[in-house]
Formats: structure tokens, C-alpha cells, sequence
């Protein structure tokens, strides 16, 4: 039994990307989008990684001082 499904944003930034490259569809650049998503997605994702460890950073700081 699945208790969280992830939900598929490959649709959802369509916008985002034809306002960023300036193309007029996404169905003939279908390549080039499937990269922008997976840029976006790694984008997201070092960004989460990299606040995470600076919490951890923080938590073992001041899990020293104790």
C-alpha cells in the first residue's frame, strides 16, 4: 500500500519554461524541456541538500556546547 505518491510536476512548469527560453510550445522542443525539468529538479534538490547540511552543521554545534 502507497502512503505518499509523489506527484508528477513535468507538466506543471511548461510556463516557466516558455517564458525562460522565449519558444512558442513545448511539444516540437520536447528535448530541451525534458532538460529544463531535470535542471529545475536538480536545482531543488541541491538547494535542500545544501540547507539540510547547514542545519546539521548548526544542530552539531550546539549539540557540542552540551
Amino acid at each position: 500500500m502507497i502512503f505518499i505518491a509523489p506527484k508528477s510536476r513535468f507538466n506543471d512548469l511548461q510556463e516557466d519554461f516558455l517564458k525562460d527560453t522565449g519558444l512558442s510550445n513545448v511539444q516540437d522542443n520536447l528535448e530541451l524541456y525534458t532538460q529544463y525539468v531535470i535542471a529545475r529538479f536538480t536545482d531543488i534538490n541541491n538547494r535542500l541538500l545544501t540547507d539540510t547540511l547547514n542545519e546539521m552543521r548548526e544542530l552539531q554545534k550546539n549539540v557540542k556546547k552540551l
